[in-house]
């Protein structure tokens, strides 16, 4: 496993190279327009992959409206707002033209699982650009973990624009608008469709991880991590491949993340006519799963760091492998549930985040 030697010096962790010296505060009023236009970006790629098969031609169009999506983190608010004023039009414009759907299809069965050249083809049009970045001798990857509505995914775009130059951002809850049948499906039924679709397209995670770590790229990812076997195989795979790993769970009451995935779901079908779900079961497996993620990942050593963080994303408790250890006792679980236990999300201002180091 790649490791450090003995006295080699451990590189700086990528969460405490962001500009901020973690994450940055944010507001209400900015982080809702940025999601609005992230879902209006998703109806407009979605509308140009579900109309590809009959106007060839859209998939480049996709092409650039993913390119133009990835900037997102990085404009400013009154470009953001632009964004929301221009995107509309374009999303109905390419609705204008009926999109064509299988016969006998129905939501909850969309077509069958892309595989061989079309799944590569889909790679190549969707990721392989936004996941390719310059190499480094020993990089770095920051996985966010946390149940669905946590606010993993947000935090993720939130720092993106704080890490150093070259960082790539990667989060398997955005494959779905890349299926073939992600418009029709999600329109007749978002919540069946949302599971459906999924499994549609999830070749596409094996292919973004390898690329990933072949081109020993700096990456910030998220996954909801709420099962220790797939969180080790996240970490193990990274490690083996040279990265040095750092691992950030967000940690909130479930009662504020089932409040999140229904505020997200309606923001969404506001936005775009409808919205990706997550039910109440798999969300309840996930959430309950977490707490042993993190000691399974902290008690067997598998991380080279270890953050607990607020939905806010201050960071509650950080723990860093010096040699073959940790710094101190491993209490990521307690710091974990502890931060649970609050039910209330209102806090006093903040005007720096505690230390990542």
């Amino acid at each position: 496993m790649a490791v450090p030697r003995t006295g080699e010096r451990t590189p700086r962790t990528l969460l405490a190279d962001s500009a901020c010296g973690g994450f940055p505060a944010q507001d209400d009023g900015p982080r809702q327009a940025r999601e609005r236009a992230h879902n209006l970006y998703s109806a407009a790629v979605g509308a140009c992959l579900s109309r590809a098969g009959a106007r060839p031609a859209l998939r480049e169009r996709a092409a650039e409206l993913l390119a133009r999506e990835a900037r997102l983190p990085f404009l400013g608010d009154e470009e953001v707002e632009r964004v929301n004023r221009e995107l509309p039009g374009t999303v109905a414009e390419l609705r204008a033209e009926p999109v064509r759907v299988r016969d006998g299809a129905t939501p909850g069965e969309p077509g069958g699982v892309l595989a061989g050249a079309d799944l590569e083809a889909l790679f190549d049009l969707a990721l392989r650009d936004r996941l390719t970045g310059p190499a480094r001798e020993r990089p770095r990857l920051l996985l966010l973990g946390g149940q669905p509505g946590s606010g993993a995914s947000t935090l993720q775009r939130l720092v993106l624009p704080f890490l150093p130059e070259g960082t790539v951002s990667y989060d398997g809850g955005d494959l779905l608008r890349l299926a073939p049948d992600y418009e029709w499906a999600m329109a007749a039924d978002d919540r069946a469709a949302s599971s459906s679709l999924a499994r549609q397209v999830g070749g596409l995670h094996g292919l973004a991880l390898a690329h990933l770590r072949a081109g020993r790229v700096d990456a910030v990812c998220s996954h909801p991590l709420g099962r220790a076997d797939r969180a080790a195989s996240w970490v193990e795979g990274f490690r083996d491949a040279g990265y040095r790993v750092e691992v950030a769970f967000v940690a909130t009451h479930s009662s504020n993340s089932r409040f999140a995935i229904a505020d997200r779901h309606a923001r969404a079908r506001a936005d775009q006519g409808f919205g990706r779900w997550v039910s109440e079961l798999r969300h309840d497996r996930l959430y309950l799963g977490l707490p042993n993620t993190v000691e399974f990942l902290e008690t067997h050593r598998l991380a080279d760091s270890l953050y607990v963080l607020s939905r806010d994303g201050e960071v509650l408790y950080a723990n860093h492998r010096e040699e073959d250890d940790w710094r101190t006792e491993p209490f990521g679980r307690v710091a974990l549930e502890a931060e649970r236990g609050r039910r209330e999300l209102w806090h006093a201002p903040r005007s720096a985040p505690r230390s990542a180091v």
